[in-house]
C-alpha cells in the first residue's frame, strides 16, 4: 500500500492542483449557498483530527445559539446512494464519522458526495443558520466564507503546500485525550481503525493509561463478530479501548471509547465569530495573480479610452456595453423580467422588456461615466452633480445627533456618492473589500482624495454609530437582500423581502435625523435630488420601531423606483430566501 501511494501520490496532486488553479482563475465557479459556509480540511489523507475539529466547532456555534448543519461525504459507509440527512445510528449506512458527529453534537449531519444539492434540498424542508463543510478544503465546487485547514505532517498529502494560501486560517492540531473515570489504574488492549492509529495509541500512553498490547486496523474498518472475539482473546482479560468513531460500530458495552477533544485557539474562534456576526464572509478570496492583473488591465485600458471620448460616444458605447452584458449574462437577465414581471403585472411582455433592456443599457453608461468622474477633481465633480433640495440635508446637519442618508441601487448611486463625499465634511459608509487587490488599491485612492471613511462591513455598526454621535453623514443603501438571520422580512415593492434594520436601529438609537437622496442621471451630468426627511426623536408611538421604521424606508425607495423602474438594479436577486426560486445559471 504504501509503494502505491508513493506511485499515485505525485499524479493525485498534480491533479488536485489543476483543478485549484481552474477555480483561482475563475475557469471553474463554485456555487454558493443562501447559508454561511465554514469548511475544515487538510492536506493529508487522514489524521489530521478533522471530525473532533468538525464537533468541537459545532458545540461552539451551538452555544451561540446557531442552528447548525454539517455537510459531509460519509466515508466508508456501505450504501453510496445514500444522500439524506442522519436519522439512525446506522454507522453502514451513514459512515461513521456522520454518525459519531450526530452523537456529539445536536447538529443535523447531511451525507452524500452532492454537498451543495444535499444542502439545497435540506434547507426546502428545514432552517438552519450556518453550515459546517466536513473535509471540504478540496472540495471547491462549494463555495465557502471561512476555510479553515489543520496542518499536520503526512506521509500522503492530496495536494502541494502551495494549495495553504487559499486558507483563510491555518492550525495546528491539539488534540486532548479524554480518558474516561473507569479506565486509569487499568490494564487496557487498545484498537483502532483510522488514518493513523499510532497517533491514538501514543495518545493513550500519554494519558498515562496501561497499554498492554494494541491491534490497528484500516481506516472505517467495519468490525465482525470475529474481529471482536479475537480481539478479546488478545486482551487477556484486559480492558478493551477505541475510538469514539469505532465505538459507533460497535454494539459492546464492554468495549470503552476515549473521545480526543479538539482545541482551537482564540483567534480561530474570534474568526469564526466574525463570520457569525458579520453575515457573509470573514474574507472573500482574492484572484489569482494573473487574473488581477488581466482585470486591471483592461480596466486602466477602458478607463483611458474613455476620458477620450466625446459625451455621445461615451454614452453610445455605455449602452452597447450594457446591451452586451444583457446577452453574456442570460441568467441575471431572466431574473429582472421575473422580478419586473411580478411587480409590475399588468404590464405587457413588451413592456418589461424594454424596462430591462433599458435598465441594462442604463447600467452600462453609468459605468462609463463612473470611470470618467474619477479623473475629474472634487470641484468638477460637484459641478457636474448638483444637489437639489440641499436645505433638508443641511438642516438635518444642523440638528446634531448625525444624518443617516439613505439612498439606493437606483440611477446614479455611485456618481452621488462621490459627490456626496466630495462636497460634505464627515462622510461615513460600508462597502466590503474588493476581490482584485489592484483595483481596491486604486478605489482606495480615489476615496482618501474624498476623505470619506469607509468601513468594512464587519465592523460597521460600531464606527458608524461612533460616527452619528459626531454628527457624521452615514451614507447607507439598503435596498439589496440580506440573510434570513441578518434582516427582517417587510415589504419591498409590494412583496415581502429579508432587509436590513441597521438603519433603523441606528437612527433610533442616536436619534438621528434619516433624509433619502437619490442621483438622477441626465447625459453626462446628474443631479442628486434630496427628499423626505425623518426626524426619529419625535416619532409617534408605533413609528419608533426598526420594523415600522423599515417599512417606512422600504416605502420611500419603492416610490422612487416604481417612477423610474429602468434606473432600479432588476437583475439583483431582492426576495431571495422568501420562497421564490433563485436565480440559476447566472454570472
Amino acid at each position: 500500500m504504501k509503494v502505491l501511494l508513493e506511485l499515485i501520490g505525485p499524479l493525485y496532486r498534480g491533479i488536485n492542483r489543476v483543478r485549484r488553479a481552474l477555480y483561482r482563475a475563475g475557469i471553474l465557479r463554485a456555487k454558493r449557498l443562501p447559508r454561511p459556509v465554514i469548511s475544515i480540511g487538510n492536506l493529508s489523507a487522514g489524521g489530521a483530527g478533522k471530525t473532533p475539529a468538525v464537533i468541537a466547532l459545532c458545540r461552539f456555534l451551538e452555544a451561540r445559539g446557531l442552528r447548525v448543519a454539517v455537510l459531509t461525504r460519509g466515508y466508508g459507509r456501505a450504501d453510496k446512494s445514500v444522500q439524506e440527512a442522519v436519522a439512525t445510528n446506522d454507522a453502514a449506512k451513514y459512515g461513521d464519522e456522520p454518525v459519531l458527529i450526530k452523537e456529539r453534537t445536536n447538529a443535523a449531519v447531511v451525507v452524500g458526495s452532492k454537498r451543495y444539492r444535499n444542502a439545497k434540498r435540506y434547507l426546502s424542508q428545514n432552517d438552519v443558520d450556518l453550515f459546517v463543510l466536513d473535509d471540504g478544503f478540496q472540495h471547491l465546487q462549494l463555495a465557502r466564507d471561512l476555510d479553515l485547514v489543520i496542518d499536520v505532517p503526512s506521509p500522503f498529502a492530496r495536494e502541494g503546500r502551495s494549495a495553504l494560501r487559499d486558507a483563510d486560517v491555518v492550525i495546528p492540531r491539539k488534540l486532548h485525550t479524554i480518558v474516561p473515570d473507569s479506565l486509569p489504574g487499568k490494564r487496557v488492549f487498545a484498537f483502532a481503525g483510522l488514518a493513523n492509529n499510532e497517533q491514538f495509541f501514543a495518545a493513550l500512553r500519554e494519558a498515562g493509561l496501561d497499554v498492554i498490547g494494541t491491534r490497528g486496523f484500516r481506516d472505517h474498518h467495519r468490525y465482525t463478530r470475529a474481529d471482536l472475539d479475537a480481539l478479546a482473546r488478545d486482551a487477556g482479560g484486559a480492558s478493551l479501548v477505541t475510538t469514539g468513531k469505532d465505538a459507533v460500530k460497535i454494539d459492546d458495552p464492554a468495549i470503552t471509547a476515549v473521545d480526543a477533544e479538539f482545541v482551537f485557539d482564540d483567534d480561530v474562534l474570534e474568526r469564526v465569530a466574525s463570520v457569525i456576526d458579520g453575515g457573509r464572509g470573514a474574507k472573500k478570496r482574492r484572484k489569482n495573480a494573473l487574473l488581477q492583473r488581466v482585470e486591471y488591465g483592461a480596466y486602466r485600458f477602458i478607463a483611458r479610452r474613455v476620458t477620450a471620448l466625446s459625451e455621445p460616444a461615451l454614452l453610445r458605447w455605455g449602452a452597447r456595453l450594457g446591451t452586451l452584458a444583457r446577452v453574456v449574462l442570460r441568467g441575471r437577465d431572466r431574473l429582472a423580467l421575473r422580478n419586473l414581471r411580478t411587480t409590475f403585472p399588468e404590464k405587457s411582455p413588451r413592456e418589461l422588456r424594454a424596462i430591462a433592456s433599458d435598465c441594462w443599457r442604463h447600467f452600462g453608461r453609468e459605468m462609463l461615466v463612473y470611470l470618467r468622474m474619477q479623473n475629474l477633481s472634487l470641484e468638477e465633480v460637484a459641478a457636474r452633480c448638483p444637489f437639489v433640495n440641499a436645505r433638508l440635508l443641511e438642516d438635518a446637519i444642523a440638528r446634531g445627533n448625525g444624518t443617516v442618508l439613505i439612498s439606493a441601487h437606483w440611477g446614479g448611486w455611485e456618481v452621488g456618492g462621490l459627490a456626496i463625499m466630495s462636497m460634505v465634511r464627515n462622510v461615513r459608509t460600508v462597502a466590503r473589500p474588493l476581490d482584485n487587490e489592484l483595483l481596491e488599491r486604486d478605489l482606495q485612492r480615489l476615496r482618501a482624495k474624498t476623505g470619506a471613511e469607509v468601513v468594512d462591513r464587519r465592523r460597521a455598526a460600531r464606527v458608524l454609530l461612533k460616527g452619528l454621535a459626531e454628527n457624521a453623514v452615514v451614507v447607507l443603501l439598503p435596498d439589496q437582500a440580506v440573510l434570513p438571520r441578518e434582516g427582517i422580512l417587510v415589504p419591498f415593492l409590494g412583496r415581502p423581502a429579508w432587509t436590513t434594520p441597521a438603519p433603523a436601529k441606528m437612527a433610533l438609537r442616536a436619534n438621528a435625523t434619516i433624509v433619502f437622496a437619490f442621483c438622477i442621471p441626465d447625459g453626462l451630468g446628474h443631479r442628486l435630488e434630496f427628499e423626505e426627511s425623518i426626524r426619529t426623536e419625535g416619532l409617534a408611538e408605533g413609528e419608533d420601531d426598526p420594523v415600522a421604521l423599515t417599512t417606512r424606508i422600504n416605502d420611500i425607495i419603492s416610490r422612487r423606483i416604481r417612477e423610474r423602474p429602468e434606473l432600479w438594479l432588476w437583475m439583483h436577486d431582492r426576495w431571495k430566501s422568501t420562497g421564490e426560486s433563485e436565480v440559476r445559471n447566472g454570472v
